[in-house]
């Protein structure tokens, strides 16, 4: 919407052109205490089966860089 917003005013935009930025985030199960085993998997599980922000937002693959890290649940 931004980029639309920017079009409009005229700035152009090329998504050809633009670079993205983008996290991702690796989750781990652990066996340390706090959240139950099964639940870190679940959540794990529901994680991994979410739409990916290029996929959301549309954006070229061609035109993300991801910044990855582990999280240990």
């Amino acid at each position: 919407a931004v980029l639309q917003r920017c079009k409009e005013l005229g700035l152009p935009i090329s998504m050809m052109d633009t670079s993205f930025f983008l996290s991702r985030e690796t989750l781990i199960s652990t066996i340390r205490p706090g959240m139950a085993r099964w639940r870190e998997r679940l959540f794990i599980s529901m994680a991994k089966n979410a739409v990916s922000a290029t996929d959301f937002f549309k954006i070229p693959a061609n035109r993300v860089v991801e910044l990855g890290t582990q999280i240990e649940l």
